[in-house]
């Protein structure tokens, strides 16, 4: 069986290479583009944070990030289908755990060097070698290569909405 990376490689790149995901790895993404992003995260984790480890959630970091921006945007249409998708599902719920852990332990790193100015607190960690190890639980797993590829789809789907909107 293919390991879970190798399984979700082709979008994890696609996700890289969207241009809000680009902005956002860049460390100079547009102020609304980046509420927009940490907006839909806290919607995704408000329903998937209930089910995982306290120490990977990020519920309440993200929020902190939001109110530090003081930027209003509208919750995304997005993240609510994909958590309708996944409600009640333990495998995605699992997929979504892996994608979102990965994302904010070990691209979140790099990520928060560079957002230099932005707030970060979403990708601070009270206990990162305990965060480490529950992600391996999730890394491990050959369970839910499609329920990871359907994280990734959303969020691909979370930044065409936020680039549709600012070309609107």
């Amino acid at each position: 069986m293919t390991p879970l990376w190798d399984a979700t490689r082709d979008l994890h790149h696609a996700c890289e290479q969207h241009p809000v995901g680009a902005a956002l790895a860049s460390g100079k993404p547009p102020l609304e583009w980046y509420a927009k992003w940490l907006t839909a995260l806290f919607q995704i984790h408000l329903y998937v944070d209930s089910y995982i480890p306290d120490s990977v959630g990020r519920t309440d970091r993200l929020e902190a990030d939001i109110l530090a921006i003081d930027l209003f945007v509208a919750p995304l249409d997005a993240p609510e289908k994909y958590i309708d998708l996944i409600e009640g599902d333990p495998l995605a719920i699992a997929g979504a755990a892996y994608v979102l852990t990965g994302a904010h332990l070990m691209g979140g790193e790099v990520m928060r060097r560079r957002l230099d100015g932005y707030p970060t607190k979403h990708l601070l960690w009270d206990d990162r070698k305990e965060a480490l190890a529950v992600l391996q639980t999730y890394r491990t797993r050959k369970d839910i290569s499609t329920q990871a590829r359907d994280c990734f789809a959303a969020l691909l789907a979370v930044m065409d909405e936020i680039k549709e909107a600012s070309n609107g």
